[in-house]
């Protein structure tokens, strides 16, 4: 069993706040999906940090560490506030992901196919690596268990 704390920082704090985001409920959505797929009986506690980044206009993840930055408007089209959230927990579940890979599976940043510069031009070398494209079906495939979760957690504790 894995535990993750979610440490925002203060900037962080403030965002999550204007988006009515709670952050206790995403600890607990992300420690059930976690679990889900982890069925390990050994109990280990992660504190993630949660950075929203105002400079960029995609989140990221630093492989090797346990800091996941949002970017602070990744949901420029979204018309409604489950739409935002959606689009949040989406960019969340994917620099997970990452963290994932690196943490779990053992991946070094050196083992991308990409560099810096093919992330920033969006270029078909970052889009068709192997890891990117595993974040990218790992976001699809739990955004919705992982809304549900978070909106249970708000409904039971309200």
């Amino acid at each position: 069993m894995h535990l993750f704390r979610i440490k925002p920082t203060n900037k962080t704090k403030r965002w999550l706040k204007k988006n009515k985001l709670n952050k206790n409920a995403l600890q607990y959505a992300l420690n059930l999906i976690y679990n889900e797929i982890n069925t390990k009986h050994t109990i280990k506690k992660t504190d993630l940090v949660l950075q929203v980044d105002y400079r960029e206009d995609s989140s990221a993840y630093v492989f090797g560490t346990n800091k996941i930055y949002l970017c602070s408007d990744p949901y420029v089209t979204a018309k409604s506030q489950k739409q935002k959230k959606f689009v949040i927990f989406l960019h969340f579940l994917h620099e997970f992901r990452h963290w994932m890979q690196s943490q779990i599976f053992g991946v070094r940043d050196s083992q991308l196919g990409y560099t810096e510069e093919d992330f920033k031009k969006n270029s078909k070398k970052y889009s068709n690596d192997k890891y990117e494209i595993d974040a990218r079906k790992f976001e699809r495939r739990y955004v919705r268990r992982f809304m549900r979760y978070y909106k249970e957690y708000i409904t039971f504790y309200r």
